[in-house]
């Protein structure tokens, strides 16, 4: 049976994870400081995803292009690994950790929603995708929608208005921090299409995990306990839940939906993730204001768009031989 509807259900379920993520990381900020969060993070990804990573090394491997379920890996596929944990998972998590000191979770899952646009203009720039009628207009549709998310907080802050909370540094790191997953996005898609998605998933994660053992090791990390020892497990409770779920899991499914759609589909589950951290804003007693509710339908909007036919690159039959299995 067809199952058509599973890059749109993964595109859901992702958005839900990580737009869960960042009152995770608030969580975590309580006990832990912004290094101590990212490194966690990184670290327990990176460690529950090492028995794949010794299964990959270890077990006999063919030839790349020939046997693409077990592919010898070259020197340029682990530096382009190790550049999409850096760049996709290692600087943004770290950065998204000092925005949360700063402003509030909700607007970091709001500017989030940038990333189609830089996925889309560096796929145009670097990597020489087609640009169609449709990813842009929902390109321009998702933006719209991010502008009245938080557009309205960014002009508090600047104007030094009352009660402002949205500090434009932060906001610049977040941003930064879009950029990289728009790059990583099309990495992965261009340079590391012909890996499984275990190893695009376990290779990135476990080296960061190894550098950020060495980062927690320099930060006395178990300050954290002897301060608090309560709040200190509650708070690592969380990191365990984003490290595991918001990004190992995630990454894996992730992958999936990128080898099978586009570069730019694949990142529209960052107009879900906006919609899915206001929620827990509320949740955690923010304002749900008029203008959030247009960003909602603009970022669906944007989504519908972005999803149409025209996106979806040429598959080639091993490629639909692989969809085949995994959607049945």
């Amino acid at each position: 049976m067809k199952k058509s509807w599973w890059p749109a259900a993964l595109i859901l379920l992702l958005g839900c994870i990580w737009g869960s993520s960042f009152i995770l990381i608030k969580r975590g900020l309580l006990a832990f400081e912004p290094v101590q969060v990212a490194g966690w993070r990184l670290f327990l990804a990176g460690l529950i995803l090492t028995p794949w990573v010794i299964r990959y090394s270890f077990i006999k491997r063919g030839v790349n292009k020939q046997n693409t379920h077990n592919p010898k890996l070259l020197r340029k596929d682990y530096i382009n690994l190790f550049l999409s944990g850096l760049l996709g998972n290692g600087i943004p998590a770290f950065l998204f950790s000092y925005a949360g000191t700063r402003i509030p979770s909700g607007l970091s899952g709001i500017l989030n929603a940038f990333t189609p646009m830089f996925t889309l203009l560096v796929g145009i720039w670097l990597f020489r995708d087609r640009l169609t009628r449709n990813g842009f207009l929902g390109v321009l549709c998702g933006i719209s929608g991010a502008i009245f998310l938080f557009g309205p907080a960014v002009y508090q802050a600047l104007s030094g208005g009352s009660g402002a909370q949205a500090d434009p540094l932060s906001i610049i790191m977040v941003l930064f921090a879009a950029l990289l997953y728009g790059y990583n996005i099309n990495l992965i898609k261009h340079r590391l299409h012909h890996l499984p998605g275990m190893i695009k998933t376990a290779y990135p994660f476990f080296f960061m995990g190894i550098l950020c053992a060495f980062i927690l090791g320099g930060t006395r990390v178990d300050q954290a306990w002897v301060a608090d020892n309560a709040q200190a497990w509650k708070s690592f409770g969380f990191l365990c839940i984003l490290g595991v779920l918001g990004s190992a899991v995630s990454m894996i499914l992730f992958n999936y939906l990128i080898r099978y759609t586009s570069a730019l589909v694949a990142s529209t589950n960052t107009f879900i993730i906006p919609v899915v951290a206001v929620m827990w804003g509320l949740f955690d007693k923010e304002t749900l204001t008029w203008n959030m509710f247009v960003g909602l339908l603009l970022s669906l909007g944007a989504v519908y768009l972005i999803m149409r036919k025209d996106n979806h690159p040429p598959r080639t039959a091993d490629d639909m031989e692989e969809l085949k299995e995994f959607t049945e």
